[in-house]
Order: structure tokens, then C-alpha cells, then sequence
């Protein structure tokens, strides 16, 4: 596959991941807030939109290699994932999951920082979020059984 049809491909993936954002289910006293659970994936989705678009417009790959355009697309997967994630598992372990196959993807192997590091940015956002700021972050997810 070409340089241009991996970008045309990750990019149709991307409106659809962004797509998929535009679905998660907001509660509602919180579809007028300024930052919901739709935020962060939106914001995700449209900053990867406008990198594979100046991709896209680039005349010469430069020094762009298979193996960092395969890791974009693999982490674009992750985004799509974390998107389906979030209503069955909830925000925080979702961002969990995301964090964590982000460290794999980039080569990360230390059990201590691949438990911990996910664990501990999911903790500390949900304590500044829900408990300290007092926002509601709504849904905690199916498989919670709430």
C-alpha cells in the first residue's frame, strides 16, 4: 500500500473514530457544559485529522518510515477502541486502557510503569475532576453494574 492510500485509509478511519465520538451519550444537565466526556475524544479525532491532512498535502514522505505510519495507525485503533470502551467500562478505565497501550505501542516493557502509570494519571484525573473540581463525569460504565 502506497504512502498516500495509508494516509487516505487512517484519515477515513479517523472521521469515523471522530463520528463514533459524536455518539457517547452525555446526561442532561451535562450536554451544555464546555467540556463533557466528548471532549477529549473529539479533540483526539480532530488533531489527528489535521496531521494526516498536512500528511496528506506533503508532496515527499520526508523520512517518515512504515514503522512510524504503522504506529499512528495502530494508535488511531486504540483511540477507536477507547470510544467503544467508554460506555461499557466507563471514563477512567478507559483512560486507563488508552495510557496503557500507548506505553506498549511505544516500546514501553517495565511492569512497575506499565501498571502503575495508567493506573495512577486515571486516579489522579478522577481525583481532580470528580472529587475536587466536583465535575459529574456521567456513566460509570455497563459492565460496572450500576
Amino acid at each position: 500500500m502506497g504512502y498516500r492510500a495509508l494516509v487516505l485509509l487512517l484519515l477515513a478511519v479517523t472521521v469515523g473514530y471522530l463520528m463514533l465520538a459524536r455518539n457517547i451519550e452525555l446526561d442532561p444537565w451535562s450536554a451544555e457544559e464546555l467540556v463533557t466526556s466528548r471532549t477529549l475524544p473529539t479533540l483526539y479525532g480532530a488533531l489527528l485529522s489535521l496531521v494526516l491532512l498536512a500528511l496528506l498535502i506533503t508532496r515527499h514522505p520526508g523520512n517518515l518510515a512504515a514503522r512510524q505510519i504503522a504506529r499512528t495507525g495502530w494508535m488511531l485503533l486504540m483511540l477507536v477502541a477507547f470510544v467503544a470502551l467508554v460506555p461499557l467500562a466507563g471514563i477512567w478505565p478507559a483512560s486507563a486502557a488508552l495510557l496503557l497501550g500507548a506505553l506498549l505501542l511505544l516500546g514501553e516493557r517495565r511492569p512497575a510503569v506499565l501498571l502503575g502509570l495508567p493506573s495512577g494519571i486515571a486516579l489522579v484525573g478522577w481525583l481532580l475532576v470528580e472529587q475536587l473540581l466536583g465535575i459529574y463525569v456521567p456513566g460509570a460504565g455497563l459492565w460496572s453494574g450500576a
